[in-house]
């Protein structure tokens, strides 16, 4: 199986699962809980723009939802993460060519778009971080990458001509 988590593009092979059920959707699930999903089952969880929807600290959501993948993945299967860059991010909010409206874009990719309760950004990712969450949950081989052009997502999203998520590629 290749789970892709909170997917919202049909592409034959993949699995989409989401905590919002929608006509795309096969699974309806929280990330962090994968109940329905054998250990050792998926070859390739590709996650874009899904970790930052975690609580950090608040009942270790994060770090059992990294858990939870590594579980569900097969040995040396393979965990495709995008997030938010935050450092990129500040970079770009504090640039001198940013508009205001620039500027809010970036705000509402820091803290999320707010549309419902499931659009709420909890924590914030640089390389750094984002590794250090994945080697305590079991991760290896971590190596980030500048794009996946697997799906129309968040991945590929450019602001002021920058690429503003971290790609990275991480082993069980």
């Amino acid at each position: 199986m290749k789970l892709h988590i909170g997917g919202k593009e049909i592409k034959e092979g993949w699995t989409i699962l989401d905590i919002e059920e929608r006509p795309e959707v096969d699974i309806v699930s929280d990330a962090s809980k994968l109940d329905s999903i054998e250990d050792n089952s998926v070859s390739v969880i590709y996650a874009s723009h899904i970790l930052e929807h975690m609580h950090y600290a608040l009942n270790d959501k994060l770090k059992l939802t990294l858990l939870e993948w590594n579980r569900v993945l097969e040995p040396e299967g393979k965990l495709l993460i995008s997030v938010p860059d935050l450092k990129t991010l500040c970079w770009l909010f504090l640039h001198p060519g940013a508009t205001v409206y620039d500027r809010h874009h970036i705000m509402r990719i820091i803290f999320g778009g707010q549309t419902n309760e499931h659009d709420i950004h909890f924590g914030g990712f640089d390389f750094d971080i984002l590794a250090v969450y994945l080697e305590e949950a079991g991760f290896s081989d971590i190596e980030k990458i500048a794009e996946f052009n697997l799906f129309n997502d968040c991945s590929s999203l450019v602001l002021l001509d920058t690429l503003i998520s971290l790609n990275v590629i991480a082993s069980k």
